[in-house]
């Protein structure tokens, strides 16, 4: 059974959501669902998501390395975060998706489920969290969380992913 970690709403006139850290095995196609729905991931992208929830589901999440926080709302899955400690580095974590379904958006479902995700690192006994995403205009709106919620640009890398999409990696201390 999933753990409950929180409820909350927006307003009183929101659904309420229930936060929870276990996957569930709808939540393989539920994720990849919710990221399409998105418009910003392509079909390769989609199918990682899809794959690192089968991975965790299958080897367990220190094994796998990737923990997961779902919030679910009263259609399914409104959005969720895969985090996980970078190998090789002491108290160090990157966030590897957050993703919120477009008919949710603008509630602040993206700062509750990352300041949630912090939250979940620092018990982990984390002190670092690391972000990297894409440059194209598709991801201002989260860079725009990003710094709102405290996290500086590091750097930039030109043409990562592919020509004219960079990569931009972002951090904060979090204790």
């Amino acid at each position: 059974m999933a753990m409950c970690l929180s409820e909350f709403s927006a307003t009183p006139a929101e659904p309420v959501l229930t936060l929870r850290n276990t996957l569930r095995a709808s939540d393989i196609d539920a994720v990849a669902a919710l990221v399409a729905r998105t418009g910003v991931f392509n079909g390769h992208e989609i199918e990682v998501a899809r794959s690192l929830v089968e991975e965790t589901l299958q080897r367990g999440e220190r094994a796998s390395g990737y923990r997961f926080l779902m919030l679910d709302g009263d259609s399914g899955l409104d959005a969720y975060v895969c985090f996980g400690p970078i190998p090789g580095t002491y108290t160090r974590f990157d966030l590897y998706w957050i993703a919120v379904d477009p008919a949710a958006s603008r509630r602040g479902l993206g700062r509750a489920l990352l300041q949630a995700c912090e939250r979940a690192i620092i018990a982990e006994g984390g002190t670092h969290l690391f972000i990297e995403t894409s440059t194209t205009a598709d991801y201002v709106p989260a860079h725009g969380l990003y710094e709102a919620c405290g996290y500086t640009r590091h750097a930039t890398v030109p043409d990562y992913h592919a020509d004219g999409d960079g990569m931009a990696i972002y951090g904060k201390k979090l204790a």
